[in-house]
């Protein structure tokens, strides 16, 4: 097996910042995945939904609600991986991870793996995503994760190099 590999799940258009909603290019968790990538010098690959969501803030609430609710698996694009050690973002979507990321997990033989879990948000923390991956994927070893500020996106450096220095395989 390779060195870690970096996957994130990120949506651009309105997010939601403590100064209010803001229409972003790129979504904060993958600015986060970049840096991420760069300071483990690994692959990032991103998961992609079939379907996009809305560029609209309250669009992209209302489809993560639907989606939780119903248990949805949104068909999402093919992600191989190769490594044991799996860093994972995502914002924090109705508490816990977006269900495009819950399709991911259930792609992939898990037995064997760590994944380490990063949940970008505004103050709601990790929520319940680190008990939901585990139960998605109980073969696998999950950390407890890092809550990252989705505002800190683009200065978080120092906050993720003292991540991986505490999980680094």
């Amino acid at each position: 097996m390779s060195g870690p590999t970096v996957i994130f799940f990120s949506v651009p258009g309105e997010t939601y910042f403590p100064d209010g909603i803001r229409s972003v290019e790129v979504g904060n968790t993958a600015i986060v995945a970049k840096k991420l990538g760069e300071i483990l010098g690994c692959d990032v690959k991103e998961i992609e939904p079939k379907e996009l969501y809305p560029l609209t803030y309250n669009g992209q609430v209302e489809r993560a609600k639907m989606e939780l609710a119903n248990n949805d698996r949104p068909e999402i694009s093919q992600i191989k991986i190769d490594s044991d050690v799996v860093f994972l973002l995502y914002p924090n979507w109705c508490s816990t991870i977006p269900m495009p990321v819950a399709t991911f997990l259930d792609s992939i033989d898990w037995k064997g793996k760590k994944i380490h879990p990063l949940c970008t948000n505004e103050g709601s923390g990790m929520g319940r995503s680190v008990d939901d991956i585990r139960k998605i994927v109980p073969d696998a070893v999950v950390s407890d994760g890092l809550s990252v500020r989705g505002h800190t996106a683009n200065e978080c450096d120092d906050v993720l190099k003292e991540w991986v220095s505490e999980v680094r395989p």
